[in-house]
């Protein structure tokens, strides 16, 4: 979409009042957008979801594809619409079922793209979906039945009576500490793991030498998809490598853990049980298998990096060696962090402003949510994703947690239409 069309979409948007707007056009903001949909055909018109790329879920699909993930994580009865047997139903009408993993029917990348894809004809239909970058959110208590603006950074505006923030952590990539001057040393050969892309071909050899740093899912599958494309890893992590089926317990999807969790009324508590039971991440069985087999694979638990050097002249040709307190590691072409995302509400731009004239109160950088997951204090300002850890808990930033935060959102919602 070029800058003619990006202010042709503004401009469908500008001086209107929305009753209900949607921040963000990933997993979250097209699940609500689609439940809101199928519920309340006929309020179409008082929906928009607003996201700065030019169709909806391409971060989600720009990251599998940089990783080069094959199967998702998540069982095949989690995904972006409200049918439980969506995707195992629409791989039986294509003859796919082979793309359903076991043990637990997790789908390929491939085929929950075109599930997806088939799914989000129902917002091109209803034409709910803005390319539209949100520069500054405002709320005005007094203004009205439409208190909240929207503010592009082409200065476009539009109201609403309503607004999701369902934006993800793409935004928020953690670099440790110890790294954050290498990365300045080095910014073309050390690289977060939402930085790179498992294509990479260096100008000079077709066999490359890269470490990777993380213990979780993201380290294991560029590892595994990099040794299949011919190249040398080194997997570092400070702990030993934990194997897990999914990257939180079940349970958490059940209404006893979270009833527990809700009766935790110290939202700093509630914040250490979630770290507690994500823990610092871990690897699917399958992908464990693909490293321990892999020949070009070398992994290196309870490591540390101590120090980074560069060998050679800058540019293409330029190498790292990497010095660990198990030994070195010579002549690397990059170094990929796959350290993970560390959430911060102030870390997006256009909610600082309202963040601070608003006390809105956080814990570790996640906000405070009522049992409808509105930001306190700020009305009909609602939360999803790993924004509303601190009362979906765990599951809230995973497929899984668009259903459940939906159940918490959905009467809030519908009273806007």
């Amino acid at each position: 979409m070029n800058k003619q069309q990006v202010l042709a979409a503004d401009s469908r948007l500008a001086h209107r009042n929305i009753p209900i707007t949607i921040i963000g056009g990933g997993i979250h903001g097209v699940s609500i957008a689609i439940r809101l949909l199928r519920e309340a055909p006929t309020m179409a018109r008082h929906i928009a979801i607003v996201d700065r790329h030019p169709q909806p879920l391409t971060q989600w699909r720009d990251k599998t594809e940089r990783q080069g993930m094959m199967f998702l994580r998540s069982p095949a009865v989690h995904h972006i619409s409200s049918d439980a047997l969506g995707i195992v139903e629409y791989a039986e009408r294509h003859n796919r079922t082979g793309e359903l993993a076991p043990p637990y029917s997790q789908p390929s990348t491939q085929l929950f793209w075109d599930y997806c894809n088939d799914t989000l004809t129902e917002l091109e239909q209803h034409r709910v979906y803005y390319q539209f970058e949100v520069a500054k959110l405002r709320w005005d208590r007094g203004a009205g039945q439409f208190p909240f603006r929207l503010i592009s950074k082409d200065n476009v505006g539009f109201r609403s009576r309503c607004v999701v923030l369902a934006v993800g952590v793409d935004d928020c990539a953690y670099v440790p500490a110890e790294f954050v001057q290498w990365r300045c040393q080095y910014p073309d050969r050390i690289l977060h793991a939402s930085e790179f892309t498992v294509d990479y071909q260096d100008e000079e050899d077709s066999e490359e030498s890269f470490v990777i740093v993380g213990g979780g899912l993201t380290a294991g599958t560029l590892a595994r998809s990099l040794s299949e494309r011919g190249h040398s890893v080194a997997l570092i992590a400070r702990k030993q490598l934990k194997t897990e089926q999914f990257d939180f317990p079940p349970v958490w999807l059940g209404p006893k853990a979270l009833a527990e969790f809700a009766s935790e009324t110290d939202f700093q508590r509630r914040y250490e049980i979630i770290q507690q039971n994500r823990g610092e991440g871990s690897i699917t069985p399958d992908i464990m298998e693909a490293l321990t087999d892999a020949v070009n694979i070398n992994i290196y638990p309870e490591t540390r990096i101590q120090n980074i050097v560069s060998v050679g002249e800058g540019g293409p040709t330029q190498r790292l060696n990497v010095t660990t307190d198990r030994g070195d590691i010579m002549n690397v072409s990059r170094i990929i962090l796959a350290t993970g995302y560390q959430f911060n509400l102030r870390r997006y731009g256009f909610l600082r402003e309202l963040i601070a004239q608003h006390r809105i109160p956080l814990v570790c950088g996640l906000p405070h949510l009522d049992a409808n997951l509105q930001l306190y204090p700020v009305q009909n300002l609602f939360g999803s994703g790993t924004i509303a850890q601190l009362q979906i808990g765990p599951a809230s930033g995973n497929i899984a947690g668009a259903s459940l935060a939906y159940e918490r959102l959905r009467e809030k919602l519908l009273a806007h239409l």
